[in-house]
């Protein structure tokens, strides 16, 4: 899967890192889609969105993301039930935060995953500082 943190994720980091009072949120949310385009830094979207219950985003797994200092790094966690996304062939994941236009921190593609009823998929995404 090929993955990076976007123009617009590179943003939210320095916002949320060198502003006392913070004006753009955290990455909190996740987005699928069915593009196939490679990531790039200008990325503002998913190529294709779909909607995953009514909306074309939802909130990360409770608890997440996880930070580990030790090793200067950040795991995300995703979940789509057996009732979501349901008829697409999956290719793209994406984190975004949620401001009222929401910035696409990171986006990912990846070889199609044909979700249906049948199956639920876990997305996990580790962002590290090297």
């Amino acid at each position: 899967m090929s993955q990076l943190i976007t123009t617009n994720g590179k943003k939210i980091i320095l916002d949320r890192t060198f502003t006392a009072s913070p004006t753009l949120t955290a990455p909190s949310q996740f987005k699928v889609g069915t593009g196939t385009t490679a990531p790039t830094l200008a990325d503002t979207d998913l190529g294709t969105a779909v909607s995953i219950d009514g909306d074309n985003f939802k909130a990360f797994v409770s608890g997440y993301p996880s930070l580990d200092t030790t090793n200067i790094q950040a795991t995300t966690r995703c979940f789509l039930n057996s009732l979501e996304a349901n008829g697409n062939d999956l290719t793209e994941f994406g984190i975004v935060n949620s401001d009222g236009s929401p910035l696409l921190f990171s986006r990912a593609v990846h070889t199609a995953i044909s979700k249906t009823t049948s199956n639920e998929i876990t997305y996990i995404q580790k962002d590290k500082i090297l």
